[in-house]
C-alpha cells in the first residue's frame, strides 16, 4: 500500500507527530490481509475537556477490495487509542476474511 492511499487527519489537541505512528500501526494491521487496499482514512482526535474520561479517539476506515471496514477506540491518550484501534482493525479484518 502506498502512502498516497492513506490519509491521516489530526483534530482537536491530537499531536500531529502521532500521525506517523498511526500510519505505521495501520500499515502493520493491513499486513494481515492479501486483499487489495483501495483507500484508508485515519482520524485522530483529543478533547480538551477535562471532564471527558477517555478524551483521545482514533478511528480508521479501510476499503478492502470493496468491503468497508471501520474501527475506533477511545483512551486516556492518543497513543493508547491508536494501539486499541489497531487491535480492533485486525479483529474486524479477520471477521471479514472468514465470511
Amino acid at each position: 500500500m502506498s502512502d498516497a492511499t492513506m490519509q491521516v487527519q489530526c483534530h482537536g489537541s491530537a499531536p500531529r507527530r502521532l500521525a506517523d505512528y498511526a500510519r505505521e500501526k495501520v500499515t502493520a494491521a493491513l499486513g494481515h490481509t492479501s486483499r487489495p487496499v483501495l483507500r484508508v482514512e485515519v482520524w485522530l482526535d483529543r478533547s480538551r475537556d477535562p471532564a471527558v474520561p477517555r478524551p483521545a479517539v482514533a478511528k480508521v476506515e479501510v476499503v478492502l477490495n470493496g468491503d468497508v471496514i471501520r474501527a475506533h477506540a477511545a483512551a486516556s491518550n492518543v497513543t493508547e487509542a491508536i494501539d486499541l484501534m489497531q487491535d480492533r482493525l485486525v479483529s474486524r479484518m479477520a471477521r471479514v476474511a472468514a465470511r
